[in-house]
């Protein structure tokens, strides 16, 4: 990570920690709509996609006018892709059809651990090895996975399960292959506008198959909500902290948001915090954790024996 003056230390943290309430906030106000049956999920996932598109290029908008240097930039990078946008849109979907079945805090807890998982997984195909303390906080994680759902796949829901599965994998495809992007608030906008096409194919096929098509005012308000703010504005902050995060913080700072949506739900929703919760949470974030710290020690030492060899 790069030196930080104390500005821009505390502007860094306060970014992390806004996008972290505002994704744990975004999983609540799901699991709210979904729910209490105030929207379907189509519908849901239709406004929360094109209401997030209509944030950041209003956000973009803004940043050309006031930015030149930055307005030039932007005419120099791609415009998102179309395997990016299927991604996002089987996020979207998957995610809002398992908050339908799942609570809050364990669908934020199995997004989190199973993006985590998959983009280990990912490293290790591309050649990456792990350690002993690595292979161990895996373990850990998969162990705390089985134990939450064990032993009736019915609780919290085999398909909820599935599908918040689904919707963390795709996820963390879509975050892989972004990783190069030299402006990811623009591609990522452009991939938000390209989903539109399969909003528009998702809800002809809701019109025509789906039977249990329903919206209320407040369902309507707070999946605009979701896409608007806890999504399209969420990114934006993650973005800019990210410029100044370590991958090891990035990816640490992103296990606050099952705990967070947790205290969240049982506040606002009156969702329980089972000691079921809380065994599995400690297996798997601390796995995940485990993982993260063995791998930044596995960089240190090759960066120091790197180092070591060129000076010699």
């Amino acid at each position: 990570m790069p030196h930080l003056t104390r500005t821009a230390l505390w502007q860094t943290a306060l970014f992390t920690v806004l996008s972290m309430l505002a994704f744990a906030t975004n999983a609540i106000v799901c699991r709210w709509a979904l729910d209490g049956q105030l929207i379907d999920p189509v519908s849901f996932t239709n406004l929360r996609l094109g209401s997030a598109a209509a944030m950041l290029f209003l956000v973009m908008g803004w940043m050309s006018r006031f930015q030149a240097k930055h307005a030039a930039t932007l005419t120099q990078t791609r415009h998102g892709s179309w395997r990016s946008a299927v991604y996002l849109f089987i996020y979207a979907i998957t995610f809002s059809y398992g908050y339908v079945a799942i609570s809050t805090a364990n669908g934020a807890l199995i997004l989190a651990v199973v993006v985590q998982l998959t983009m280990i997984g990912y490293a290790v195909r591309q050649g990456e090895r792990l350690h002993k303390a690595e292979w161990i906080g895996v373990g850990l994680a998969l162990l705390g996975l089985l134990y939450l759902m064990y032993p009736k796949l019915s609780t919290p829901s085999w398909w909820g399960l599935v599908m918040v599965v689904i919707s963390s994998y795709t996820w963390a495809m879509y975050s892989l292959h972004g990783r190069q992007s030299k402006n990811p608030l623009r591609d990522t906008a452009f991939n938000f506008y390209r989903t539109l096409p399969m909003v528009a194919l998702a809800t002809l096929f809701s019109l025509l198959w789906l039977p249990n098509l329903h919206l209320s005012a407040e369902g309507i308000a707070l999946a605009l909500f979701s896409g608007a703010v806890t999504s399209g504005l969420g990114y934006i902050l993650w973005y800019k902290a990210l410029t100044q995060l370590s991958s090891s913080m990035a990816s640490a700072s992103q296990l606050s948001v099952p705990l967070l949506a947790a205290a969240g739900a049982s506040w606002l929703l009156a969702e329980p915090v089972t000691l079921r919760f809380i065994v599995s949470a400690l297996l798997m974030l601390g796995g995940i954790g485990l993982v993260i710290h063995g791998r930044n020690q596995h960089r240190k030492t090759a960066l120091r024996q790197s180092a070591a060899s060129a000076k010699t």
